[in-house]
């Protein structure tokens, strides 16, 4: 869909011209922000085993956090990186309860950070926003109102013990009928001590408000990285009328407003997004550029990483298993 745009507009030259001209100094700074948010990815949880006393190696749990990253970009709704994750630590000698409930409390402390960064921003910012997405501006309460949903998901899942015993009992049942599932009482007993695992885990956690709170810090800074590519990116490309402020509003508003996109890293309502809201803050030529290189940095790069990961993961396991 870039390409098609890129193509239709008439400015392959200008947009060449402008791809070889960028500043390789702020390049560089927009790929430092999305190895922080990749570390971040894995620090996070590994922060959580830590503070919960349980044994965990940091470069395991970085590694973990890219193959999330993998599955998450390569999935619809990114629905297919905590599954992954939670494996992929099983293979590591962490329980699937015990990884879940970290996965968790990261993916809750996520959402609250995009939600709060981006209503202050809004807040602060109104006619910015108004100005910049026009008559996509009702997007944005529908982007809150999804992302809203899936933090009261995640507080259910902590709090209604019953009810996500009852789920898990339903899924087992239809697995079972299904001859996926062969032993089905084996089965929920061992979904059920993980769920104990799960339960406990987190309760650890809701007793100690400190650890919530260096979780939520770490996701801000995960959140403040990957939102602030976009601003090397357009420094580097020779502008600075708009200030950090208010490139950090428009991405936010653009991430919020495309995430409930059930489409693998919501492509087309990104790149869309992006024309359609920073096109006043490049100049002509430079604003498929800037889509290329956003979009290389802040998506392909996880896949590019990711796939490296999982390839590294998976060979540590072939070594393990001939040992």
């Amino acid at each position: 869909m870039s390409i098609y745009f890129a193509v239709s507009s008439g400015d392959i030259k200008q947009i060449g011209k402008a791809l070889l001209e960028i500043n390789p100094f702020w390049f560089l700074g927009s790929m430092a922000c999305f190895f922080v948010h990749a570390f971040m990815e894995g620090f996070i949880p590994y922060t959580y085993f830590r503070l919960q006393k349980i044994r965990a190696r940091l470069r395991d749990c970085v590694r973990v956090g890219l193959v999330g990253m993998y599955y998450s970009s390569i999935t619809p709704a990114a629905t297919g990186g905590q599954p992954m994750q939670v494996y992929s630590l099983k293979k590591k000698g962490i329980g699937a309860g015990i990884s879940s409930s970290a996965l968790a409390v990261k993916f809750f402390c996520w959402q609250l950070s995009v939600l709060l960064l981006g209503a202050g921003l809004w807040i602060t910012h109104p006619a910015l926003v108004s100005v910049h997405m026009r008559e996509a501006v009702w997007l944005l309460p529908i982007g809150f109102f999804a992302n809203g949903i899936a933090v009261a998901a995640v507080l259910l899942l902590s709090f209604a013990r019953n009810l996500v015993r009852a789920i898990i009992i339903l899924i087992v049942s239809i697995l079972a009928r299904l001859r996926i599932v062969k032993d089905k009482a084996a089965t929920a007993s061992r979904m059920d001590a993980a769920l104990d695992d799960f339960m406990t885990s987190v309760n650890a956690v809701k007793r100690n408000f400190s650890h919530f709170f260096i979780m939520f810090v770490l996701s801000v800074v995960q959140v403040l990285a990957l939102m602030s590519a976009i601003y090397f990116i357009y420094r580097g490309l020779g502008l600075n009328e708009q200030s950090y402020p208010k490139i950090l509003t428009i991405q936010l508003m653009l991430f919020i407003a495309a995430s409930f996109t059930p489409l693998p890293g919501a492509s087309g309502a990104q790149e869309g997004g992006f024309y359609l809201f920073f096109k006043p803050f490049f100049m002509d030529g430079q604003i498929f550029a800037a889509m290329f290189l956003w979009r290389f940095v802040t998506y392909y790069l996880s896949i590019i990483c990711g796939f490296i990961a999982v390839i590294s993961d998976n060979s540590n396991k072939e070594r393990e298993n001939l040992k």
